[in-house]
């Protein structure tokens, strides 16, 4: 298990991802659907970087 805030060794090292925003677990997939076609606004909003917090 690996713990990272880093989305670059995120997408570089997992197979399977969790994100937890304001200790809600929001969505988890594996690695490649994570990031290639996430469900939830707030993945998508955090991987591009317009996530508000």
């Amino acid at each position: 298990m690996l713990v990272t805030h880093i989305l670059r060794q995120a997408r570089r090292l997992a197979d399977y991802v969790a994100f937890i925003y304001l200790g809600e677990l929001i969505e988890a997939a594996p690695a490649q659907e994570f990031f290639s076609n996430p469900k939830d606004e707030r993945t998508k909003n955090y991987l591009s970087g317009t996530l508000a917090g």
